[in-house]
């Protein structure tokens, strides 16, 4: 379990105060190149809300400037002595004079300061300097800890994720395997898993049909809204994310519908529950055939990650729909040439009565009316 690292600073400085006979300790670690306060013992309230407002960086002119820019121990033996030093604000207002500074450093590279101080004039020991060393090193195993720990948790989650991802696109895999001649079922688990997985409240799947976009599945979507998609079609144009997403052929975000000058279907919005929505188009050949949508019932964009993961998706219903039109192509054609071979099987036996009868007009007049009245489902 990860440990408390601001116990464990407040510690040491306590500790680093109370052996080494100071007046004062803290630490300051590094944020990006200036450092801050990380934690103290011995301030007053008053000089600590001051202290956790300043911004530190490298230089000579002060404690924790000066020990890391420098990356080594600096002994100060009277502050009111040092040429350099010319932060003249804290020493106003800590009443310092000795003071000590050690590098907390990772790999040769400093990561913060930790720092004692008198307000008299009294140099620290050599002992006392290796204590504090010591305390230094301590600092630094203890965030080192701390960093690595997050590293690991960052990475767990970001390897969950994916694999939640990964789980998630195999199930639509196995449903359009299982369902490739049923498009329904498909798209549902394309909207279902979506939705879960990009933390939407509402998703949709719009299909081109005669030049106008018509609800095809829907996730969550009340029984007013529903209907609302199901009788409404969408044409091309900014005034829906359905129709901005396909005359845009690109994905489009709407960061909050209601605010949005050239959203039009506010009132329907407001019906659904909408503000933030994401749109992308589902891409056959550089045409849009469809758009799966996503909303949020809150203002809360999608991230560019959560838009990624939603184009995987939008290519798997691509393949759906491409599936099912390519299968429904081959059963027209081959019912196109069944028919034909059985009307050229028909053709066939009645020339074969007429060879066989051709003196004898009754059987070829009778297998004329019943291959006729067969092909031309006639009663």
């Amino acid at each position: 379990l990860p440990f408390n690292l601001q116990a464990v600073l407040d510690t040491l400085v306590e500790s680093a105060e109370r052996l080494c006979e100071a007046d004062y300790a803290f630490i300051f670690r590094r944020d990006g190149d200036a450092y801050r306060l990380a934690a103290s013992h011995g301030f007053s309230a008053e000089y600590k809300r001051w202290m956790e407002t300043q911004v530190i960086p490298l230089g000579r002119q002060t404690l924790v400037g000066r020990t890391a820019s420098e990356g080594r121990t600096i002994h100060i033996p009277d502050v009111l002595a040092d040429p350099d030093y010319g932060w003249t604000e804290s020493i106003k207002r800590g009443n310092f004079r000795t003071m000590l500074g050690i590098p907390l450093l990772r790999e040769g590279t400093p990561m913060g300061v930790i720092a004692v101080c008198r307000s008299r004039v009294l140099p620290f020991t050599d002992k006392q300097i290796e204590l504090v060393t010591t305390f230094a090193d301590q600092a630094v195993i203890a965030i080192e800890n701390v960093r690595l720990f997050d590293e690991v948790q960052a990475r767990t989650a970001e390897l969950s994720e994916a694999l939640e991802q990964q789980t998630a696109t195999s199930e639509v895999l196995s449903v359009i395997s299982r369902s490739k001649f049923d498009l329904k079922p498909i798209l549902q688990s394309v909207v279902d898993t979506a939705a879960r997985l990009c933390r939407a409240e509402k998703a949709v799947v719009f299909r081109l049909e005669q030049g106008l976009y018509r609800f095809a599945a829907g996730y969550s979507l009340d029984a007013a809204y529903l209907e609302i998609e199901r009788t409404t079609p969408i044409s091309v144009g900014p005034e829906t994310a359905v129709g901005r997403a396909a005359m845009n052929r690109q994905v489009i975000r709407i960061d909050d519908v209601l605010a949005d000058p050239l959203y039009e279907k506010k009132d329907d919005a407001r019906v659904g529950a909408l503000r933030s929505v994401l749109g992308v188009p589902l891409m056959r050949e550089d045409e849009p055939i469809g758009v799966i949508a996503l909303a949020r019932g809150r203002v809360e964009p999608f991230s560019d990650k959560e838009i990624e993961l939603m184009t995987t998706f939008a290519d798997q219903a691509v393949i759906a729909i491409e599936n099912v039109r390519l299968f429904d192509e081959v059963q027209a054609r081959t019912e196109d040439l069944a028919e034909s071979l059985e009307q050229q099987t028909a053709t066939s036996e009645v020339l074969s009565v007429m060879s066989s009868s051709k003196f004898d007009l009754g059987p070829i007049l009778q297998s004329v009316v019943d291959t006729a009245v067969r092909l031309c489902r006639a009663d």
